[in-house]
């Protein structure tokens, strides 16, 4: 007769339980170590491993400089005089190191023109038609702008996208790290 809440038992266990334990045939060694307590030896040798792998990162941005909040702007500059580029002001606090990038990257335009840089010292260097690279050779000072200009006209249709990167050892908490200038023809917009 089958009670009603009795736990079903399979065929192989119900033979085991009913043979005496010294008759019972013994698992091989391996079968045995891929069981729970092998599980939980390997994860005791993953724990530390896995807090080192994550206190790394931690332990190396500590030792970087922080730069502050700079920004980066696009500008549209003024139709006839100025040309449309970027703002690159150093935070209030600290200024930028030299080998500081700004990458510039057009389109919407097969050439985005000459490049001039006035407010600091920076080399220009030509990537392609459509792309340039702003290096500082020298730091730009807590608080001070460099504006980095294109002879393009606003009356022109473009866009420019503009991204830096510090040097090694650096990092900018709070920073605006990227802008853009966009034209219409008709409109222009920096952010």
């Amino acid at each position: 007769m089958l009670r009603r809440n009795a736990p079903l038992i399979s065929p192989e266990k119900a033979l085991l339980m009913s043979t005496p334990a010294a008759s019972r045939p013994r698992r091989p060694h391996s079968e045995v170590d891929s069981g729970r307590r092998a599980i939980l030896r390997g994860s005791a040798w993953a724990v530390p491993a896995i807090a080192v792998a994550v206190a790394a990162p931690h332990a190396a941005a500590s030792t970087a400089e922080n730069l502050g909040a700079y920004s980066l702007t696009g500008t549209c500059g003024v139709l006839g005089l100025v040309g449309p580029g970027f703002l690159l002001r150093a935070s209030s606090t600290s200024s930028l190191p030299a080998d500081t990038t700004v990458t510039v990257i057009g389109s919407g335009i097969a050439n985005i023109g000459f490049f001039s840089v006035t407010g600091g010292t920076a080399r220009v260097a030509v990537l392609s038609g459509t792309s340039r690279q702003i290096t500082l050779t020298a730091p730009l000072a807590a608080d001070a702008t460099l504006a980095i200009r294109t002879t393009l006209s606003i009356s022109d249709a473009f866009t420019l996208n503009a991204v830096t990167a510090l040097p090694t050892g650096y990092v900018a908490t709070g920073a605006k790290s990227a802008g853009s200038v966009s034209s219409t023809r008709i409109l222009c917009s920096g952010t």
